[in-house]
């Protein structure tokens, strides 16, 4: 990889680009433009760094604690704002697709839901949902069995799916 960077990150960023903007956007909903912005900043990190890449563990693993870093940036220089406001499920999106409105609403609400949960819990559910770890592995990183991480994940689940439908309902009123 590193001895042609540049030929390297553009596979890179055609392979993993849609899902570190997914990674990102997740975090910073409703704020789709600063996700764009966030994830052209990963990847600008990404190429100044790609010779620090040590090939240890997948190449998305990298990019996606890049973003983590980048995203903690963000919300330090901006603040981070958990309510829900009537203009953040109702505003237009771009994307003329009708479901995309839905989805956009969707994820919106999730990750509300997600600023709400402890840590722990929305490590297992990024674990499980974002970075397709198997219960067996996230077990053996926590060092838990994976009757305790099952029934961790599934209360996390739980908890998220509660403050969803709390937040819809309260959109509704």
């Amino acid at each position: 990889m590193r001895s042609s960077g540049q030929e390297d990150l553009a596979a890179i960023f055609d392979r993993c680009a849609e899902k570190v903007y997914g990674y990102v956007a997740f975090r910073v909903a409703p704020d789709f433009e600063a996700a764009q912005d966030i994830t052209q900043e990963v990847f600008l990190a990404a190429l100044e760094g790609l010779d620090s890449f040590r090939g240890d563990g997948p190449i998305l693993t990298w990019l996606r604690g890049i973003a983590r870093r980048k995203v903690a940036a963000h919300f330090r220089t901006k603040g981070r704002e958990t309510s829900l406001s009537e203009n953040d499920l109702t505003r237009p999106v771009r994307n003329p697709d009708p479901s995309a409105t839905n989805r956009e609403a969707r994820a919106l609400l999730l990750s509300l839901a997600m600023r709400q949960l402890p840590e722990t819990s929305v490590e297992l559910l990024e674990g499980k949902y974002l970075e397709d770890r198997s219960i067996k592995e996230m077990a053996q990183r926590r060092g838990h069995t994976e009757k305790a991480v099952e029934s961790a994940l599934s209360r996390a689940r739980e908890k998220a799916r509660r403050l969803m439908e709390a937040m819809r309902s309260q959109k509704e009123q």
